[in-house]
């Protein structure tokens, strides 16, 4: 009998924590943490202390009670007592924090599998924001690629890569004793890659599957038209072919396709892109599993800021051994501030500060990021510091544009996947609107967070 239970990403967009079972074989999808995590609980200075484990955690119920998960230091403090764990593996299908930022409480003998790619990004977000990324220590961590088949008790599982907004993203076939199970993690078919997403369609669709646990973040999205990433690139093109200043961009740095989109606007239109020590280095390790990003150093449309530190002189000793690699890239805020005209530059909400030395003038600002920001509730107080740097440095309504388009696939879209891979249960995820899947499947099976639902 096969069997899932959902920890998190049911009825929730996020936070996957799924567990399959199989006769005796025991393996979760995803590890990942809430969009909101501890929100209801927590703020600001107001934090769980890191030393004490899971004992907060487990009070307001953040992260599921579960024996012979969870390593021995995380549950000191617990009425937990720790037991080996009987998990046989944990599949990860790609970075983003909702799908494996709870890896560091897991035992550490728990085998992990993840694409390369994966590990790659984990590594590097890890070294620039350890009190953000870390995955934890695992003595059991195992990387795969595309063709590859992981192989857990009599398990068969299938790694197909797929577009999302972030490199290394797979969906998987999981052989069951009950036949192929589907899980999509998050992906999209509206990018520059859109190829591999299709490629997993067709792949999924000949299994035959039994099950499909499907993504479905967009499923009550009321917006009418799917952007592309090729109709952001026109538009990106647009604002700074009649811009008359300075450009800024905001957009993820592990965003490879946005960059790309960015960068080849900027060179259409003669410019120079400016991105920070962080993001160059974000670049340059990336470029190892992905050669067609352009090299930093080499590159003579490239330049790298360095902001103003410790001595103010800018010389080699103010900055990070990995950031003293960018020095012949060099520039300061007054090479900015002189070139305006010339610049495209990446402006992320903690870099604003920079503003205050670039002194801009006829600035746009692009936002090309997740969309929830700028129309979550949650964010309102960051909107409005957001606001007031824009109106301080004379950045009107009019010059501040949203030029965007989601790592997830759109509802049309879904619909029309599902409706191709055909499989015979339909279980939605990493959603708030699982009731509307009924519309079209006609045998969808809801989960509850933390009931073992039978597949």
């Amino acid at each position: 009998m096969v069997s899932i239970t959902c920890y998190g990403g049911a009825n929730e967009i996020g936070g996957n924590k799924i567990l399959l079972q199989d006769k005796d074989a025991r393996i979760y999808l995803d590890f990942g943490e809430s969009f909101n995590f501890g929100e209801e609980f927590f703020y600001e200075y107001l934090q769980p202390r890191a030393a004490n484990g899971l004992e907060v955690y487990f009070e307001f119920g953040l992260v599921p009670k579960v024996p012979k998960l969870y390593n021995k230091k995380v549950l000191a403090l617990t009425d937990l007592e720790y037991e080996q764990p009987d998990i046989d593996a944990v599949i990860i299908s790609h970075s983003h924090s909702d799908h494996l930022n709870h890896l560091s409480f897991l035992d550490e003998s728990i085998p992990i599998y993840m694409g390369h790619g994966t590990h790659q990004l984990t590594e590097i977000y890890h070294k620039l924001y350890p009190q953000f990324c870390n995955i934890g220590e695992h003595t059991n961590l195992n990387f795969f690629k595309s063709g590859d088949m992981i192989r857990v008790k009599h398990l068969t599982i299938e790694p197909v890569p797929v577009e999302h907004s972030v490199p290394g993203a797979y969906s998987f076939i999981i052989h069951t004793s009950k036949g192929p199970v589907i899980y999509t993690g998050d992906f999209r078919l509206h990018g520059p890659q859109s190829h591999m997403t299709q490629e997993f369609i067709d792949k999924a669709a000949k299994s035959n599957p039994y099950a499909m646990l499907t993504e479905g973040t967009r499923m009550g999205s009321e917006q009418e038209h799917n952007y592309t990433e090729e109709e952001v690139e026109k538009k990106v093109d647009k604002i700074i072919n009649n811009s008359k200043g300075i450009v800024f961009a905001y957009f993820s740095m592990s965003n490879v396709d946005r960059f790309m989109s960015f960068y080849k606007a900027t060179l259409r239109n003669k410019k120079k892109l400016v991105i920070d020590t962080r993001f160059a280095y974000v670049l340059d390790m990336m470029r190892e599993k992905i050669p067609a990003l352009p090299d930093i150093i080499a590159d003579d449309n490239i330049q790298v800021y360095f902001r103003l530190a410790k001595s103010g002189t800018f010389c080699e000793k103010d900055y990070y051994i990995y950031e003293r690699k960018y020095l012949p890239k060099m520039v300061t805020y007054k090479e900015v501030s002189e070139n305006q005209k010339d610049i495209v530059m990446h402006m992320s909400f903690n870099k604003l500060v920079e503003l205050v030395y670039i002194k801009p003038e006829n600035a746009e600002y692009i936002y090309s990021s997740s969309e929830h920001f700028l129309e979550g509730e949650e964010n309102e107080d960051e909107r409005k510091v957001l606001d007031n740097w824009m109106r301080h440095f004379g950045i009107p309504e009019e010059r501040f544009h949203k030029a965007h388009c989601s790592g997830h696939i759109s509802k049309k879209e879904l619909i029309e996947v599902i409706k191709t891979i055909n499989p015979k249960v339909l279980i939605p995820i990493h959603t708030q609107r699982a009731e509307d899947f009924k519309e079209f499947h006609n045998n969808v099976k809801i989960p509850e967070k933390e009931v073992l639902m039978d597949v």
